[in-house]
């Protein structure tokens, strides 16, 4: 169920069937959402959704049957319309109410002309609860069969559709769209047309946004994978690449994991005296849609699920607040013998687009991670090691380049930062099968 929960839903879907109002409350995204949400439930919110767009219908009906007129002309409706509307309701009454109800920009006007032209209240309680039954579930199979079904297409994958390299500007044509969909709304009676069209493309994106909120939200068991990583696999990135591959949540692309902290007993406190900020993820609890968007207007935008040998991490901080670009570490504890200095996995990455890419079936926003990694690695080294009296840094590893089939390139190698005392990982490794 959504944060705001279901005597919410209830009201803005109830005051999205009132006439010229409901251009201000569009519920058709969450009702998407919800249906991204159905392998995992959520039918109390829909039937909520369905009750409250029965309920808001009478409300219209009942506006038509006793201030039709006035309502009509606030409406502005265009006369032309209007008559096709009245022929078509006198000839086929209750199926016209049940068709309109199913098309936005004339469902809440076929709810005042049912009252404002005479239909029985009777009739219309049975024919305004299919119809919002309909409405809603449109919506809801919209969400559902997108979230699963568009690998009919042949698309694969991980696919690049389309990459904004300055989402900033795409924020800032969204809410040009927003806003001149909002004023034209205002201007009706000369602009119909504008309307439609401004509406229409502001509603497709708020539904394409709420499918990819959908498909964050809706992850499976994400919590039992959260773990110390084996000592044995941490020695394993002196002999090869490590890669921290994407998780149920679909941000990021595979990145190396390319640091190495020795001896470190409180990186949290290393990190955030340097001035870098927590990221809430995904791998440790299900983050709601309010949530998601709070965190991303606030700078600091929530860290997707990257496995390391099928282990996520909930450790992930950001250089400073914004969501593009940014630089980013990902840190994977590793399961260290009693009395053994503690040890470190660490992703350093910089992200510097969005990325429209394919994602199992569904489409969704990710992040693209700058290419060259090993500038933000050998980077953030320096940093630590200006800030920790002591602390030295070596790059070790396989002297060759990671796989050119990665969304990145890196020389494949690890930088590894021992703190005061603190044994080099060779030699934690020593004895280690790997």
């Amino acid at each position: 169920m959504l944060s705001w929960g279901i005597p919410a839903l209830l009201l803005a879907t109830m005051v999205n069937q009132l006439p010229i109002i409901s251009a201000f409350v569009p519920t058709e995204p969450v009702y998407v959402y919800l249906g991204t949400q159905l392998p995992q439930g959520g039918w109390s919110s829909i039937l909520a959704c369905m009750l409250g767009a029965w309920i808001g219908a009478q409300a219209s009906f009942w506006l038509g049957r006793l201030a039709g007129a006035r309502v009509l002309a606030r409406m502005d409706a265009a006369p032309g319309a209007m008559a096709r509307a009245r022929r078509l309701f006198m000839r086929r009454g209750a199926p016209f109410v049940v068709l309109a109800q199913l098309i936005w920009p004339i469902a809440t006007l076929s709810q005042v002309l049912a009252g404002a032209w005479g239909m029985r209240p009777l009739t219309y309680l049975a024919v305004s609860a299919l119809g919002a039954v309909l409405a809603v579930a449109q919506y809801v199979a919209i969400g559902y069969a997108t979230a699963r079904g568009l690998a009919v297409f042949g698309l694969e994958p991980g696919d690049s559709l389309l990459i904004w390299l300055s989402p900033y500007w795409v924020l800032i044509g969204l809410a040009a769209i927003l806003l001149l969909g909002t004023a034209l709304i205002l201007r009706q009676t000369r602009h119909a047309l504008s309307i439609r069209i401004a509406y229409s493309v502001v509603l497709a994106l708020a539904m394409f946004v709420a499918v990819n909120l959908g498909t964050l939200t809706a992850r499976v068991e994400a919590v039992e994978r959260v773990a110390p990583v084996p000592l044995a696999t941490a020695c394993r990135a002196l002999d090869e690449t490590l890669v921290a591959r994407t998780g149920e949540t679909p941000l990021h692309e595979a990145q190396p994991v390319n640091l190495a902290l020795i001896g470190f007993d409180n990186p949290a406190r290393l990190l955030e005296s340097l001035g870098w900020l927590r990221n809430r993820t995904y791998a440790r609890g299900d983050l709601e849609p309010l949530e998601i968007l709070v965190l991303t207007l606030r700078g600091l935008p929530p860290a997707s699920s990257l496995l390391l040998k099928g282990i996520a991490t909930d450790l992930a901080w950001q250089e400073e607040r914004g969501a593009v670009p940014r630089t980013q570490l990902r840190l994977w504890p590793v399961a260290m013998p009693e009395g053994a200095p503690a040890v470190q996995l660490a992703s350093v990455g910089r992200i510097d687009a969005v990325t429209l890419r394919l994602q199992g079936r569904v489409p969704v926003l990710a992040y693209d991670l700058f290419p060259y990694t090993d500038t933000a690695r050998n980077r953030e080294a320096e940093v630590i090691t200006s800030a920790v009296p002591g602390v030295r840094w070596r790059l070790a590893g396989p002297a060759t380049r990671a796989e050119s089939d990665w969304q990145f390139e890196s020389d494949g190698r690890i930088a590894v930062l021992t703190a005061p005392g603190a044994p080099d990982l060779a030699t934690l490794c020593e004895g280690v099968a790997r």
